[in-house]
């Protein structure tokens, strides 16, 4: 439970500062996605600063597709939080990953979408930074929702240029933001043409062996059409893209409303009006227009194949068939009177003089082409296939967490002919058989990091250390980063703060008393036993002018001190010759 108000339920995702968190909300009882600072940075000003920023960058931009802001907050035990809306479709790039290139059509939808979540931020000043498909999270309907406004700011803001530091993800990057220029709304857009390249074509427009390589070809090389790695792209959406790619800001669109107002006119088969003209008169093929009800865009999600449709020959023999039937059958009838009367046939003798067999006679079985179901989940591909007719064997197999209970192979293959009613066998993602132990921050969050990865929490201990801050996972059993059985239990040692200091010890007593008198006297029962005390000298008791830096007697001070009786000091001073003693003389305990 985090802040006595989210239950964690399980891990969505994690990102370089912080992890996601599918959590319910027990006060309004809603589910959220719970975005949690890593225990790591919890004491770094600049990243709590960051976080802080996220959440009221976000909670101030109201838009349907942007990610909602509900709450933010730190828990008991130290950790930073923000509540936001859960969007439970998975991000962009898992579908590109999993599907490969968009349609045309939805392309261009999704691109609007996050255009007109970049427009409402836009207008409010801020600048989003770091557009990539991760950040564009997809929901049931298939819509499109732009989140993780972690490093975003102000577009009038100077700490925009003050850094040297650059933020964002090289892959999606504006050439100013790799070179640490300043950064406006042209570099959202540039960020969104990279991702239109990605969904056209399903790979990025720059790679290379690392993340300084891929910002040299942003900044150096020339953006290369998506037309030319997918055929199907029409002219205007590659005109689009790549005007979206320029180098200068200025060649770019001018903003993100113009930008979604474009992609609208292609969607409804008309053309751009800011590209330029000669490379718009024509476009490979018409897009699909938008619904009449402009609050809906174009899907993201990509419908499950259907089997293929009966060809148009198919259909019209099918219809001259029924019209046929009746003739047929009579026809079959007569012939077969007329057999029966010319042969001579025995129903009795097995082995009858039928020339033609029951299996002559059968008609040819009925082919039908098998649903391409790869990339659907198990329920799906299992309705799909038996929708058409088919039976349904599932295979398990070995794999990534990402494609648990996702159809990896089929046999038959997609599009394959075979008869109708044939089984059809699935190789279904089953999760790797050995999974690597997580990072893991807090001890509230532990369980779900575990799961997520394919653990359990086993026990947890708790141990003082001054390193780590109370409630932050000190070690593991498996360590993090080592391999682990699936489904095997985790152990952690959890910080329970710095250790105790102790409390300083109370001071030795005083021996002033010793010895007799209040000078340099013997210890305590050197006079001897009762009746048996030695006498005392003013050097052995000290007499009251014996302390250093006093002339004489203790002013006020005549005689004994009060409180004290005679003879529990030491071998003389007040007249004692032992602890205990009997009282002796002023000659014979020493002078008073």
């Amino acid at each position: 439970m985090v802040d006595n108000r989210y239950a964690l339920v399980r891990a969505l995702g994690s990102g370089g500062m912080a992890k996601v968190y599918l959590a319910h909300d027990e006060v309004l009882g809603r589910d959220v996605a719970l975005k949690m600072l890593r225990g790591a940075y919890a004491e770094d000003e600049e990243f709590v600063e960051r976080f802080k920023r996220e959440a009221q960058a976000a909670a101030r931009l109201s838009h349907p597709n942007i990610v909602a802001v509900y709450d933010r907050g730190r828990a008991g035990d130290g950790s930073y939080y923000i509540a936001m809306e859960y969007v439970p479709g998975g991000t962009l790039k898992e579908r590109i990953v999993r599907d490969g290139a968009l349609a045309p059509g939805v392309a261009a939808g999704v691109a609007e979408q996050i255009a007109d979540a970049l427009s409402a931020a836009h207008e409010q000043g801020v600048i989003h930074r770091d557009i990539k498909p991760q950040n564009a999270l997809v929901t049931r309907s298939g819509d499109v929702k732009v989140t993780d406004f972690g490093i975003a700011r102000a577009a009038a803001s100077p700490s925009v240029t003050a850094t040297s530091v650059v933020l964002g993800t090289a892959a999606y990057m504006s050439p100013e933001q790799a070179q640490g220029e300043v950064v406006g709304p042209g570099s959202d857009l540039y960020s969104l043409g990279v991702v239109l390249y990605e969904m056209l074509t399903g790979a990025l427009p720059f790679e290379a062996e690392n993340p300084v390589a891929v910002s040299l070809k942003h900044v150096n090389e020339p953006a290369p059409s998506p037309r030319d790695a997918n055929p199907e792209v029409p002219d205007a959406l590659d005109a689009i893209t790549l005007k979206l790619l320029a180098k200068d800001p200025e060649g770019r669109y001018p903003s993100a409303t113009a930008l979604a107002d474009d992609l609208s006119r292609l969607q409804s088969g008309l053309a751009p009006t800011v590209v330029d003209a000669e490379k718009t008169q024509l476009m490979a093929s018409p897009l699909s227009p938008l619904p009449q009800d402009r609050t809906q865009t174009a899907k993201t999600s990509v419908a499950p194949p259907r089997p293929a449709p009966p060809t148009e020959s198919r259909r019209r023999g099918g219809g001259l068939l029924r019209l046929l039937a009746p003739l047929l059958a009579g026809v079959l009838l007569l012939g077969g009177l007329a057999y029966a009367l010319t042969t001579d046939l025995n129903p009795f003798d097995p082995g009858g003089t039928r020339d033609n067999t029951a299996a002559q006679n059968r008609p040819e079985a009925r082919t039908v082409e098998v649903p391409d179901v790869n990339g659907f989940g198990r329920d799906q591909a299992e309705a799909t296939l038996r929708q058409s007719g088919f039976s349904v064997r599932v295979e398990p197999r070995e794999s990534t967490f990402d494609e648990a209970g996702i159809v990896l192979d089929q046999s038959p293959g997609a599009s394959e002919q075979v008869e109708g009613g044939s089984e059809i066998t699935l190789g279904v993602g089953d999760g790797p058989a050995a999974v690597t132990v997580p990072d893991l921050g807090y001890e509230s969050t532990a369980a779900a990091d575990l799961d997520y990865a394919g653990l359990v929490l086993g026990g947890t201990t708790y141990e003082a250390s001054d390193e780590f801050e109370a409630g932050l996972v000190i070690r593991s059993s498996p360590d993090e980063g080592t391999q682990a059985e699936t489904g095997s239990t985790v152990n952690i040692v959890v910080s329970s703060g710095p250790s105790p200091v102790a409390a300083p010890s109370a001071p030795a007593p005083s021996d002033q008393f010793g010895g007799g008198g209040f000078g340099q006297g013997g210890q305590q029962g050197q006079g001897g036993q009762q009746g048996q005390g030695q006498p005392g000298n003013q050097n052995d008791g000290g007499s009251n002018g014996d302390i250093p830096g006093l002339g004489g007697d203790i002013p006020g001070l005549d005689g004994d001190i009060p409180g004290l009786d005679d003879g529990g000091n030491g071998g003389g001073g007040n007249g004692s010759g032992g602890n205990g003693g009997d009282d002796g003389s002023d000659e014979e305990g020493g002078e008073n």
